[in-house]
């Protein structure tokens, strides 16, 4: 074999690997020239707007739109085509509130930790035992979803609470001034203590009553027999107020007298028997008993006041871009 053989072949694949890089740095010269003219990252996620630089995503507008989507009726958008449109716009002007919100408690160096979040999360399902994970199935949520969107909430209370409830200030006697113009407001209804034992038939609620009758104490009674989830407590409803309860129980237990067993009443839970302890008549409160509701509703009104103030300030000073290219490609 020629001994020059092996360097010419050498030569031959040197000269190829040049010819296909060149190719290649070529190619790579026209992909991104295309990508540039088309306006597009080929390397980013898209979003759909920009607050003080910080991206709102389209695959995140997307899932907010179709929450809102699904809660509505089935024919609402297609009823109404400027509908679509203006809930398009709702939902991005609330991302935006929203991400002009979660820039400022970046700010403020505010945040939820991990045993927060896990404490709440423990709370809420205590709240909602055993029908959690079916409430979050019905409302075709994924947990995760959930639990990461009831993190973004946790953090707007603590910021709110922070940069704007925490300046909010009401004094006794502004407190005092406002009870003397609307003392109509505090005004004590007439409530009545009163005890119940409820069953399902009419026969038990019979025999019970010959039982009370004979002298049987109402609250021993009603422990063994009423199926009233204060039956743990002997039939114990605490103090009531007119209309708490539904008609025709109503009307039975504010004609008792302190002391009196009332009649077998029917309702669609069951029959019930009733025995009133204690009567307070209606009266007016004085300042002293209803400063804390008092000093309550001026607070709540004042931090109304003081969030729509502070978010309206927010926006003023927040640059937001909305990238209505892709907005219009999306919805086509």
């Amino acid at each position: 074999m020629n001994n020059n053989f092996f360097p010419i072949m050498a030569a031959i694949k040197k000269m190829v690997g040049i010819i296909l890089s060149k190719n290649y740095i070529i190619f790579l010269i026209l992909f991104f020239a295309v990508v540039a003219c088309d306006n597009i990252n080929f390397f980013s996620r898209p979003y759909v707007a920009t607050v003080n630089g910080a991206k709102i995503y389209l695959d995140e507008y997307q899932v907010k739109l179709s929450q809102k989507t699904s809660m509505l009726p089935k024919d609402s958008l297609a009823n109404q085509p400027n509908f679509r449109k203006r809930l398009e716009e709702e939902v991005l002007d609330s991302m935006v509130t929203d991400k002009i919100m979660y820039l400022r408690a970046q700010e403020l160096d505010i945040s939820i930790s991990s045993d927060e979040l896990e404490k709440k999360i423990t709370e809420i399902k205590q709240d909602y035992g055993k029908g959690f994970y079916q409430l979050l199935a019905q409302e075709n949520l994924r947990y995760e979803q959930w639990k990461e969107d009831l993190k973004k909430e946790m953090l707007l209370q603590k910021l709110i609470a922070a940069d704007v409830n925490a300046h909010v200030r009401v004094s006794e006697d502004e407190a005092e001034d406002y009870f003397n113009e609307h003392r109509d407001m505090y005004k004590a209804e007439s409530r009545v203590h009163v005890l119940q034992i409820v069953v399902r038939d009419f026969a038990k609620a019979q025999k019970i009553m010959k039982q009370l009758t004979d002298g049987s104490d109402f609250a021993k009674v009603a422990a063994e027999e009423s199926i009233g989830p204060e039956a743990r407590n002997g039939g114990d409803l605490g103090f009531i107020t007119k209309q708490v309860m539904p008609e025709p129980l109503d009307e039975t237990i504010f004609k008792l007298s302190v002391g009196r067993v009332s009649s077998i009443v029917q309702s669609p839970y069951g029959f019930h028997i009733f025995k009133v302890l204690e009567i307070q008549p209606a009266k007016t409160r004085s300042f002293v008993e209803s400063k804390e509701e008092v000093m309550s509703a001026i607070r709540a009104r004042k931090e109304d006041a003081a969030f729509t103030g502070w978010l309206e300030a927010l926006k003023m000073k927040a640059v937001i871009k909305k990238e209505s290219t892709v907005l219009r490609n999306q919805f086509k």
